[in-house]
């Protein structure tokens, strides 16, 4: 195979960024697709250090009884695409399809992450980080979609608030975003753009519901312990509640969970004209009832009467009766209405100004004018790309033990991913605030009264049903391929499952897995909020290949824990294998 394209410091380069603009329309909304065509005068690109550039910018839905939050992207901005297809500049031969992208870069972005990739990924990419100014102090609990101190899509709230938040509060986010395929992500690479007669590339962007998202702060089915304490309706020392039948026209917040100071009401997380009610802070099932729902008129920085000071304040648009369980001074913590309850919430949003920026690369003359020469010989240009192909399987929630078929017919397969995601269908509202989701951590949805507040810290629904995977009390995995039961005995995900201990036979194959997917394995942390299983495709340890052409591939699943699963499921099974392409002139053959 001819190394042309591999790195070599003996070869003389130069590089240039050109922007290449969408050639079909000026701005994209939710579900559209985005066509750019890198014309063959490009000659060569290096693909790793080429990126996709646009401005992008949320809006709340139109109808104008819409009630207001703050709304944000999900934490892994690149999900933003659905679906990536890249074709040769002449439309005739499909060089990659990466079908639900989605839910592989947000695979890949839960676990190449470290500190640093994070942080980088925040600044070019839009992508959400941990903030400390809006860290929980209530327990042990951790988010990094709770930030309104540096959030991109949304404005710094600056001093006392009464505006009704709207969609002017939202900013434009200028967002640079990689594309992860084996064309544009190979790390040592040149792509001879000038043979394939140019490259066509299709970006399905993804529906709006299912990649905004509101805060974590916010919502009582994510992390109480973020949530906004009730203090008191006097602001004293001497705190007071909210009793069965009384009427509430003020309140004040405590000053717990870091809100104290200064900049207290940029912490907030909550806006003027946003509706909400309480719920007890160990027990998010019992929520009070009022008359009518709560709606903020005014968010006030006061000092009152409270030796501590910094508490802040919160009038009501209209003066409401409690019909329902007391509100308790420091056991009761708001939550949004905004989405929960509601049979829509249609968000959408704008991306405009398109471009992929392309890292061309310039070789020295003699070395390109020997490679064109060799191609109009009639000989053949061959180079590998690693990729995916995704296959699809669905099971229903009563399937105890049931297997699916793979029919992946790759010659050098390295390692499948399978991703089994909730298929219930939630409206908009649901999707973006989580509600009615899959309980990824927590004894029950609404944890008892006894269940305490050690147990409420870890409680968690899932609000990213659309792309990441769910263990939904999966007892244990294995594999056939080619007659053969692999590993010989059933790799066990009980104690996961279980919420009692981690499997660690699981979690070493699962980076062996990554590994030979070309997906670094730094993090597990997210192994139960992303849950993922998988088999890497090698011997002795080592990275391989294995020719799946006329060999059955099986998955072989057990649901055998005391507790029923809870969820359909869709399983988004990844083979990643390598990919050759033999380059002639004018032509471009795909071996797969």
């Amino acid at each position: 195979m001819s190394t042309y394209w591999k790195a070599d410091d003996s070869v003389r380069v130069g590089e240039t960024k050109i922007s290449i603009p969408s050639e079909n329309g000026l701005s994209y909304s939710p579900g559209q697709k985005i066509q750019i065509f890198v014309d063959p005068s490009t000659k060569f690109m290096d693909g790793r250090n080429t990126y996709l550039e646009f401005d992008f910018k949320l809006s709340l839905p139109s109808l104008g009884a819409t009630i207001p939050t703050r709304l944000q992207l999900d934490k892994c901005t690149s999900t933003i695409i659905r679906n990536l297809r890249i074709y040769d500049g002449a439309r005739g031969t499909l060089l990659e399809e990466l079908s639900d992208y989605a839910s592989y870069v947000s695979v890949k972005y839960e676990y190449d992450s470290d500190k640093n990739l994070q942080n980088l990924r925040a600044l070019r990419e839009g992508c959400s980080v941990y903030q400390p100014d809006n860290r929980g102090t209530q327990g042990t609990t951790y988010t990094d979609m709770g930030n309104t101190m540096t959030n991109p899509f949304f404005k710094k709230t600056e001093g006392n608030q009464t505006t009704t938040f709207s969609n002017d509060d939202f900013l434009t986010v200028k967002m640079c975003l990689p594309l992860h395929s084996g064309i544009f992500a190979q790390s040592d690479t040149i792509f001879p753009v000038m043979m394939t007669n140019g490259l066509y590339i299709e970006i399905d962007t993804n529906s709006a519901e299912n990649i905004t998202k509101q805060l974590d702060s916010v919502l009582r089915n994510r992390r109480t312990d973020y949530a906004p304490f009730f203090h008191s309706q006097n602001g004293s020392d001497v705190p007071d509640g909210i009793p069965n039948g009384s009427t509430l026209s003020t309140f004040y917040v405590s000053t717990k969970n870091n809100l104290g100071g200064a900049d207290s009401v940029a912490k907030f997380p909550f806006v003027v004209g946003e509706t909400f009610n309480f719920c007890k802070h160990d027990n998010n099932g019992s929520a009070s009832v009022f008359a009518d729902e709560l709606k903020i008129s005014e968010i006030n920085l006061s000092n009152g009467a409270n030796a501590s000071g910094g508490l802040i304040e919160i009038k009501l648009a209209v003066n409401r009766n409690n019909t329902g369980l007391a509100v308790a001074s420091e056991g009761s913590v708001m939550y949004s209405t905004a989405c929960e309850g509601r049979t829509s919430y249609d968000v959408s949003y704008v991306i405009s100004n398109v471009n992929l920026v392309v890292s061309q690369v310039h070789l020295d003359p003699a070395y390109e004018a020997g490679m064109v020469r060799k191609v109009r010989e009639g000989k053949a240009i061959e180079f590998d790309i690693s990729t995916f192909t995704n296959y699809k399987h669905s099971i229903q929630r009563t399937d105890r033990q049931t297997s699916f078929q793979i029919f992946a017919n790759n010659s050098r397969a390295k390692s499948l991913l399978v991703v089994p995601q909730d298929s219930t269908v939630y409206n908009t509202a649901e999707l973006i605030s989580g509600t009615n989701g899959y309980v990824i951590k927590g004894s029950d949805e609404n944890l008892s009264a006894t269940s305490g507040k050690d147990n409420q810290d870890t409680c968690l629904v899932n609000n990213r049903s659309a792309y990441t995977g769910v263990i939904d009390f999966l007892s244990s995995i294995q594999y056939q391929i080619d007659g053969s039961r692999v590993p010989s005995r059933e790799i066990s995900v009980s104690k996961i499952a279980t919420r009692n201990s981690v499997d660690a036979f699981h979690l070493y194959e699962i980076e062996k897995m990554l590994d030979n997917a070309e997906i670094e394995p730094r993090c597990f942390t997210g192994f139960l909020e992303n849950f993922i299983f998988g088999r890497g495709f090698s011997a002795g340890g080592q990275k391989g290949a294995m020719d799946l052409r006329g060999k059955d591939l099986a998955v072989i699943l057990k649901y055998q824990e005391a507790t029923e699963p809870t969820k359909g499921k869709l399983f988004n099974s990844f083979v990643f294998h390598l990919r050759r392409f033999m380059i002639r002139d004018g032509s471009v053959d795909v071996i797969v």
